[in-house]
């Protein structure tokens, strides 16, 4: 009986970290928990996603390393912005034993606080996640903008 109750907490633990069924396990229930604390504007929540040893990788930023410098990062990124839309899209999972890797393309539109229009960033995402004591963390998560489309060629005279 003891066996059952542990198993159903840490049930109830993994669908409360991330809104994730029994089958949605490793990178994409991190990644569930992750979109849902980004729409709700959770730096603490989203900034859990990661193990204290993580590096992050965003457009145009040198690599992040470590749990608290990801925390601040995040924070100060949701300080700035609301996220209105977060999408994963044409993801793709694979789970060996305590290691999982997903990837995809991504869809995000934020809107400054301080006033200003909306902007939407498309791009490519690729991430590790590690499962230690039943949790699963990013230990790796790095993300690309898509470039811009190409200047259109001028019109020949």
């Amino acid at each position: 009986m003891k066996r059952v109750g542990i198993l159903i907490l840490v049930a109830c633990a993994v669908l409360a970290a991330g809104g994730a069924s029994a089958a949605d396990t490793g990178a994409k229930a991190v990644d569930a928990a992750f979109v849902k604390a980004f729409l709700a504007g959770d730096a603490a929540a989203a900034a859990a996603c990661y193990a204290d040893n993580a590096v992050l990788v965003l457009p145009g930023s040198p690599a992040i390393k470590g749990g608290k410098a990801i925390a601040e990062a995040i924070a100060q990124f949701l300080s700035d912005v609301k996220v209105t839309e977060f999408v994963l899209m044409d993801t793709h999972y694979r789970t060996a034993g305590r290691l999982s890797a997903g990837w995809g393309h991504f869809k995000m539109t934020t809107v400054p606080k301080a006033g200003g229009a909306a902007h939407t960033d498309t791009g490519t995402f690729c991430d590790v996640a590690s499962e230690k004591d039943g949790v699963w963390k990013y230990v790796s998560d790095h993300a690309s903008t898509d470039p811009p489309p190409p200047a259109a060629a001028p019109a020949k005279k």
